[in-house]
């Protein structure tokens, strides 16, 4: 092996483990914050030689394209905002060359070395496990078990994120759970979901744990095909077990009733019927009285409201083009590959932002793991030309 080959595997092995590191740090970490620098200091810096291998490459994706067309929108949208911020504008304008970076890089890493990106995917999914079983165990050792309602142990903000992220590698351990050969590891991943299932019903996020399910479903339900009658079998078998053990839990989530998202979606409503075209801008903060906090609430608990209060129709024609083409390839690799991961964790980010997940240009929070990372490693599978009919990839590609 020549100096430049072994240079370039010492790098790439570097930045896997790097990435990996990024996608585990929600949970290690202690303000959402720390994952931003995380990402700019280890990631965004050294990843400029894979952004430059990369971008040629994924730029030709009409994901690519349709994602750097809605940010620039939004970003041009700033220009009638109230107040205009430049500074809020830069920061904006940088988490979109941030996640430039993210899908740059993921394509370098699927690229560079299918088989080492499966493999730290698995070993992220089993670390996640990890720390959910061991969230569950901290909180409910100094607090009542199981009427309280959980919460995390990490840098995102509330128990809804923590499901939003735990629920992705939930998906993604069903899927590496049903290609196991072996016994014990298929058992590792199917109790890594089951922890992951448990945080959200512990956790009482009740939009969150039923995206979960319908999304498992589907995952498992077209696994019967390849000899996995196991799979729909336990997931009810795990539901039932919760439903029966912990009636608490689910007497405790409907007397919480809708809290104040009613009341938010009819004022952000109001807020789209008066700028219904071009939206209030990126730029501007929604600033709702509920009349039972100290502060308005300034988030509409909708990622679709979000981007209709924000851009408009317009926005929101561009967001639904963009969501619609990532389902469409999708399922294409689903077909063609019989890998249906991440249709069905985009079933999962669909049905979760209908309570959730606001803002989706954001520094690193859930939304990059439930939104932007199955975009970037649907784009990292290989452009249009390589999803097509005639040139199928290898199953375990990612």
């Amino acid at each position: 092996m020549t100096f430049k080959a072994q240079a370039q595997s010492i790098y790439a092995t570097a930045l896997l483990a790097a990435y990996g590191v990024f996608l585990c740090s929600f949970f290690f970490l202690q303000e959402y914050g720390d994952v931003y620098r995380f990402y700019a200091r280890v990631i965004a810096i050294p990843s400029l030689i894979a952004f430059f291998y990369s971008i040629r490459r994924v730029s030709g994706h009409p994901l690519f394209r349709l994602i750097t067309l809605y940010m620039a929108y939004l970003l041009l949208s700033s220009l009638w905002s109230e107040p205009l911020d430049r500074y809020r504008l830069g920061q904006m304008a940088a988490i979109c060359v941030y996640l430039i970076s993210f899908f740059t890089t993921t394509h370098y890493l699927v690229n560079r070395n299918p088989a080492h990106f499966d493999l730290m995917l698995r070993a992220c999914t089993l670390a996640a496990g990890a720390a959910a079983i061991a969230s569950i165990f901290i909180f409910y050792m100094s607090n009542p078990f199981p009427e309280t309602r959980m919460e995390g142990t990490g840098a995102l903000t509330n128990i809804n994120e923590y499901a939003n992220v735990y629920g992705v590698f939930a998906l993604l351990a069903l899927g590496f759970a049903a290609d196991s050969q072996k016994a014990i590891t298929r058992g590792l991943f199917l109790l890594a979901m089951v922890a992951f299932l448990g945080v959200a019903w512990f956790g009482q996020s009740r939009t969150a744990f039923a995206s979960i399910l319908i999304a498992l479903g589907v995952l498992s339900g077209l696994s019967l095909g390849r000899g996995k009658s196991y799979l729909p079998a336990g997931l009810a078998l795990v539901v039932v077990t919760l439903l029966l053990a912990f009636p608490e839990v689910v007497q405790q989530a409907f007397e919480r009733g809708q809290s104040f998202r009613f009341i938010i979606w009819s004022e952000v409503w109001q807020g789209i019927q008066a700028r219904p075209i071009f939206g209030h801008g990126l730029l501007s903060q929604l600033a709702i009285d509920t009349g039972a906090r100290n502060r308005p609430m300034s988030v509409a608990h909708n990622a679709y409201l979000q981007v209709f209060w924000t851009g408009g129709i317009i926005g929101l024609l561009l967001f639904l083009l963009l969501l619609g083409s990532a389902f469409r390839f999708a399922l294409l690799r689903g077909q063609q590959q019989g890998d249906y991961r991440m249709l069905c964790i985009l079933i999962f980010a669909a049905c979760a932002m209908m309570t959730g997940v606001d803002i989706l240009i954001a520094r690193p929070r859930d939304q990059w793991i439930l939104f932007w990372l199955p975009l970037a490693m649907l784009m990292a599978f290989g452009n249009a030309a390589n999803v097509s009919p005639g040139r199928p990839r290898g199953r375990n590609a990612a």
